[in-house]
């Protein structure tokens, strides 16, 4: 597999036009940002889809994420989580009906997270064990607990949380 190479932005999110590879210690260096794209997976019951990262992770392992990563040159942030959901899920994400809540920066990273309506049959996800150890349909309140308890990815559920449980009423 060859080496993902990353758009690097400036502090107001847009494209410099110089790049860095995924691995490069320039990617987590302060002011130096790239582009990621998460996705919240809702099925019909109004459950969320979320996976535990695995432990061979370098940033946060071990702990319960929604499904995202880094774009790459050239493509869109909805590209990239359709790319992610099937990489680490082997699942066929329909992002037809995707919902951008949220553009946010979060450390070396400006984040588009997306809300997708779609049921999911867990007993055929394949999940990429460099990435994902686990992965279940959780309510609102489950992750909630987990976010209050610190197993959940930092800098992600607290800034969606509001418009998830709005989409999850209505």
């Amino acid at each position: 597999m060859s080496e993902e190479i990353w758009d690097i932005l400036d502090e107001e999110g847009n494209i410099t036009g110089e790049t860095m590879l995924a691995d490069d210690k320039l990617a987590w260096q302060e002011g130096i940002y790239h582009q990621g794209a998460d996705v919240w997976i809702i099925n019909s019951e109004n459950k969320i889809l979320i996976q535990k990262r695995s432990p061979e992770k370098k940033r946060q392992p071990n702990v319960w994420a929604m499904t995202g990563g880094s774009v790459i040159r050239g493509e869109s942030p909805l590209e990239t989580i359709k790319r992610e959901t099937k990489e680490e899920l082997s699942v066929d994400l329909d992002i037809e009906n995707a919902i951008k809540i949220n553009h946010y920066k979060t450390n070396n990273v400006w984040l588009d997270v997306y809300l997708v309506k779609q049921d999911i049959d867990l007993n055929k996800v394949i999940m990429q064990k460099e990435e994902v150890s686990e992965v279940k349909f959780a309510s609102f309140e489950e992750i909630e607990r987990l976010y209050e308890e610190k197993c959940f990815m930092k800098n992600r559920w607290e800034f969606v949380r509001d418009e998830i449980k709005k989409f999850i009423q209505n």
